[in-house]
């Protein structure tokens, strides 16, 4: 069965599946951040409160190696609780989730300036990119792909639905919120708006607020890019189901040129 992690006592060994773009040997953002978000969620299963905001702290390049995480919970209030999962490579902390759950009501107010609801066209209605593209990386190998706007080998805003095929976690299902968390780290490359061949771009952070609980397996992206000074960006993006929208994502963007890369390692 294919993993993306294989479980070992209280750690989790990445396969050759959760290879990433920049290197094979070094882990996908997707399989870093949806580690995390496994252990906030099973934390808000058990206190009975939503998650509605993950924070990811990228600290440090994650090979594949065997990690552990650490959960702890930061506040605990009664409407509010702040919980910390810290991703471990041995004694080195590598990243850091920080989430905010809240208690739930039993009902929500009617939005009187909202507009008639509009679905977006259903994954089976949109078109696989082209093969090259899916070799991305070994990990987005193992994700399902339909686009419905743009093109993910052309710069520009784009939309696509995404599923994770592979079990983030071998034995365990891929619940709604990990495809959603694993789905929004590919914000940045759906609007990406550079080439590829001459520039790199990282998203050393991540955050997700969610405005409800994500259904189902399949997650669209909705996302863009904008470029500021100095090598900074900053890629937004809105999260769906087949409902309709329930997260917004905001990344954190640096580009370097490929040039200037190979000059500091030379």
């Amino acid at each position: 069965m294919t993993a993306i992690f294989r479980p070992e006592g209280h750690h989790f060994r990445a396969t050759e599946h959760a290879g990433g773009p920049w290197s094979p040997d070094m882990l996908q953002g997707s399989a870093t951040t949806a580690l995390m978000a496994r252990e906030v969620e099973r934390f808000a299963t058990e206190s009975g409160f939503a998650v509605r905001r993950l924070t990811f702290d990228l600290w440090r390049p994650a090979g594949l190696r065997a990690f552990r995480t650490i959960a702890e919970l930061l506040r605990d209030g009664r409407k509010a609780k702040t919980a910390q999962v810290r991703l471990m490579d041995g004694e080195t902390e590598i990243g850091r989730c920080t989430a905010l759950l809240t208690a739930q009501s039993g009902e929500s107010p009617a939005d009187p300036f909202a507009g008639p609801a509009t679905l977006d066209k259903a994954p089976e209605a949109g078109s696989p990119p082209p093969a090259f593209a899916q070799k991305w990386s070994r990990y987005f190998q193992n994700v399902s792909v339909r686009l419905i706007e743009g093109a993910l080998e052309k710069p520009g805003p784009a939309a696509a639905w995404m599923r994770l095929d592979a079990a983030l976690v071998e034995g365990e299902p891929n619940t709604p919120m990990l495809q959603a968390v694993q789905a929004a780290d590919f914000s940045s490359g759906v609007a990406q708006i550079v080439d590829m061949r001459d520039w790199t771009f990282i998203n050393p952070e991540i955050s997700l607020y969610f405005f409800r609980p994500p259904e189902g397996e399949w997650i669209l992206i909705r996302a863009a890019t904008r470029v500021g000074a100095n090598g900074a960006g900053l890629t937004t993006a809105t999260l769906s189901d087949r409902n309709g929208p329930f997260a917004e994502v905001m990344q954190a963007m640096s580009f370097e040129r490929r040039d200037a890369v190979q000059a500091q390692a030379s």
